[in-house]
């Protein structure tokens, strides 16, 4: 960030990569709210306001859907994240190697 304000390259979004990470981002968001309604359905389940339903089927589900809200979306995102950081190392390895 030494560099002047006016002498910084302008970014230039890649339409591409936007519409890559919008799409994980909704991916995401919709994840995240089905692990939101069966932990909500868990919790009906454990409290008994489903009768004919055990409480330890409403225990797992609680479990599933706090998984489901929490570790699901960083697994995804990483491995967005990888592929990315992936597919520029080998245009960069690509790159050189026609240079030479």
């Amino acid at each position: 960030m030494s560099e002047p304000v006016s002498e910084q390259p302008e970014y230039i979004p890649d339409p591409e990569k936007e519409k890559q990470a919008r799409a994980i981002h909704f991916t995401v968001s919709i994840i995240r709210m089905l692990g939101l309604a069966l932990l909500m359905l868990g919790i009906a389940i454990a409290l008994d306001r489903l009768p004919p339903v055990p409480a330890p089927a409403g225990y797992v589900l609680i479990i599933l859907g706090l998984a489901q809200m929490w570790v699901a979306p960083i697994w995804i995102v990483r491995k967005y994240v990888q592929a990315r950081v992936a597919e520029e190392e080998i245009a960069k390895a690509a790159a050189s190697n026609d240079d030479s």
